[in-house]
């Protein structure tokens, strides 16, 4: 689950929230979405410029190129652009949040006692079908793996976790 799915799943928990994302840019995206929905090009932000209906970012975000716009699509067409920007407003500030919500780029050199680390990692299949990862997610799978001082919670991510290293012939043992 990425950023928004995680903060909308903690706010409408009852959950303090406090969130390292670029709430400027996710307001952006819902005005965008807005436009495209009644018909109107949008030239703003950048991830929407291309698309001419809100149909045509639909189908991109359910594609394989596109997933990583389709937690904030679902939600738009799921709750709609108001209700996002009703969350967004509800988010608190860091010292007075229960949790962060973060993505592992904005969580670069930062730590924090407890982390879980979320499963929207591109884990692939390769030719003799074993999983595994670009070296691209491998970094940014390292950067999350070392924002935790006490606890790693790396639940969302165990199977395949287990997977790249029974393939990859790293078991654990010996």
């Amino acid at each position: 689950m990425t950023v928004i799915g995680t903060l909308a799943n903690g706010l409408q928990s009852g959950h303090k929230v406090a969130v390292r994302a670029n709430i400027e840019e996710i307001l952006a995206f819902a005005d965008g979405a807005d436009r495209l929905m009644r018909g109107q090009r949008t030239y703003s932000p950048a991830s929407l410029a291309l698309f001419e209906t809100w149909r045509d970012v639909q189908d991109y975000a359910s594609s394989y190129a596109g997933r990583d716009l389709l937690p904030i699509v679902q939600i738009i067409d799921r709750e709609g652009t108001a209700f996002l920007r009703d969350m967004l407003s509800r988010v608190s500030p860091e010292a007075e949040a229960a949790y962060v919500v973060s993505t592992i780029h904005r969580a670069k050199g930062l730590e924090w006692n407890r982390v879980k680390v979320c499963g929207d990692f591109r884990f692939k299949t390769d030719d003799d079908g074993r999983t595994t990862l670009t070296d691209e997610e491998k970094r940014l799978l390292y950067v999350g793996l070392t924002r935790a001082r006490n606890e790693m919670d790396v639940s969302e991510l165990r199977n395949d976790l287990l997977k790249v290293f029974l393939d990859s012939g790293t078991s654990g043992q010996g």
